[in-house]
Formats: structure tokens, sequence, C-alpha cells
């Protein structure tokens, strides 16, 4: 999904000429994500993706160039990085496009058999991270935790941060999760800090004719429960009032216990009140989340029936 206005084009534009020395027929934004600005780039002879990151993001931006790299020589379908640079006082990437579309912009039109396609190969992508040398610490590199706890209590943290400065929710619903953790913290203390990828959710899964054909926007890597990437894209579904027949799938095919399965219920509730925090925010590439009075109360309706589950 592109939108065509947009001020900061001009910045695009001159990157790509006075940088990469290209002449684009076609320069369109990405509306979705909220730190970089993303465009489609089409020449005569190709297509191309430019990401724009400034300073404030360096660091995911310098995450993105070693990543993306050492990804590739897992065989895992990333972009390949094709020139990166600095422009005044932003940072560019241009990458090759992959064909194919996000996964939650074509979810609702998926059967079953594709969903658990798309599933297993989710499922053997994090199987090659976990290869990866594992960390001594939990979280992301350039933030990283003694615990698998103290992580996720940065991310309640953070979730609070952003619901006081918002207005739009009560933080009472922090205070909530805190006290789940507490009921699981058996589990949670046990957590290994496995690298995995926590992102590829109902975005950065590109699915062309029912199958997984790229993974995009990667960052960073995060250490501990690979399950937190289950609960996010389960809180992504439910926030789309979609089906979550895919979680249930993913579930399956790991073989989850039911501790792992409450955890996955755990870190959903976990995300909720992320996307609370996230009601009214503005990021770093200016992108603003509306609020409206149907999301605040599907968020609120979301948020009780998981408390209740646990």
């Amino acid at each position: 999904m592109f939108v065509e206005s947009d001020t900061r084009k001009n910045v695009a534009l001159n990157i790509l000429h006075d940088e990469l020395k290209l002449e684009p027929l076609e320069v369109s934004r990405f509306t979705i994500g909220y730190c970089h600005n993303v465009y489609y780039v089409e020449t005569k002879a190709e297509k191309y993706v430019l990401r724009i990151t400034g300073e404030e993001s360096k660091h995911f931006y310098l995450g993105s160039i070693k990543w993306l790299s050492e990804l590739s020589l897992l065989e895992i379908p990333v972009p390949k990085i094709l020139e990166h640079g600095q422009h005044k006082d932003v940072y560019y990437v241009l990458m090759t496009y992959i064909l194919g579309k996000d996964l939650g912009e074509i979810y609702h039109t998926l059967d079953d058999l594709q969903k658990c396609t798309i599933v297993k190969s989710l499922v053997g992508i994090q199987k090659k991270i976990s290869t990866l040398p594992p960390n001594k610490e939990y979280g992301y590199g350039y933030n990283s935790f003694n615990t698998w706890i103290e992580f996720l209590e940065s991310l309640i943290e953070r979730s609070r941060k952003r619901i006081t400065k918002n207005n739009v929710f009560d933080t009472v619903v922090c205070d909530n999760v805190f006290a789940a953790i507490d009921v699981q913290k058996d589990y949670l203390m046990n957590v290994e800090p496995l690298a995995f990828l926590d992102d590829i959710t109902t975005k950065n899964v590109l699915v062309q004719s029912g199958k997984l054909v790229g993974i995009v926007d990667v960052d960073e890597i995060c250490y501990g429960d690979s399950l937190l990437t289950v609960g996010l894209t389960n809180m992504s579904l439910l926030a789309m009032k979609s089906d979550t027949k895919y979680i249930d799938f993913w579930l399956d095919e790991l073989q989850a216990t039911s501790s792992q399965r409450k955890a996955v219920m755990l870190y959903t509730l976990l995300y909720c009140i992320d996307f609370m925090g996230e009601q009214g925010m503005t990021f770093d590439n200016d992108n603003t989340v509306v609020v409206s009075s149907e999301k605040v109360m599907l968020l609120k309706s979301i948020f009780h029936n998981l408390l209740d589950s646990l």
C-alpha cells in the first residue's frame, strides 16, 4: 500500500539521483512501518526498495546492514542490500524488491492449507535463526537484560510511558500484565537466550500465491523465547478481527506444551497493552496512529478476554 503525497519524497529523490545515480520512473512510499520511510522505486531496468532512516533510529539502520547479510548466509529469503550510506542527516539502504504482499493484507484470502504452509516456512526460518550463537543476555543487542522477565517488564514500562503520554487508556492495564507475569514466572525464568526474529508477524512476511516468498524489515535479532513472535502475531490478528487458526497451526507445528500455550496468551496480553500505547502516537517517520472509539473499545475487549483466559 502506498501514499503518493509525502513531504519527505524529495529526500528520497535526491538520494536516488545524487547518491545512487538512478533515474526512477516511479517512487511511491509504503504506508506501513513506524521507524523508517520506505519507498518502492521502479526504473526502466529494475525494481528496488529504498529505506531512509533518521539519526534517532541509526541503530536500526546499522542492524539491518548486519542482519540482512547474516540471514542471507542462512538461506533465509531476505532482500539483498545493493547500496547503503549516509545522505546529509539520514541513512539509506537500497535493496532488491521482493514481489509479494504482507501476510496481513491477504490473510482473509488464504485457506487453511496455505496458512499451514506459511507457518511451516516460518517455523523453519526460526529454527535457522536459533542456530546463531546464543547471547548471554536477553532482548536486543542495543538494549539487553540479565533475565527474560526483566526484558518483558521493560516492554510493559514502555507501554506505560506511551499510555501515560497519549492519555487514551488507563495505566492500570500495565499493572495487570505485571501480575500475569508473576503467575508464569516459573516458565519465564527457564527461558534460554536463543536468537529469533520477533517481528515476522502479519507484517514483514511477504506472501505470493499462498506461499512465503520473503522476510523484510529485519533491523534486529531478539534473544529469548521465540513464542513472543507468536503472541504478537496473535494480537495482530485479533486487532484485525480475523480468525486465529494461523496461531493454532503454528502452535501445533511446534508441538507446543500447555505451558508454552499459556505463555503465548501472556505474550498476546503484553502486546495488547503495546497496541494500547500506540494509540495516538506519532512515530519517528511521522506516521501517526489515529485514535477511534471503535478501536479503543476493541482493544479493551481483547484485553479483558485475554486476562480472563489467564
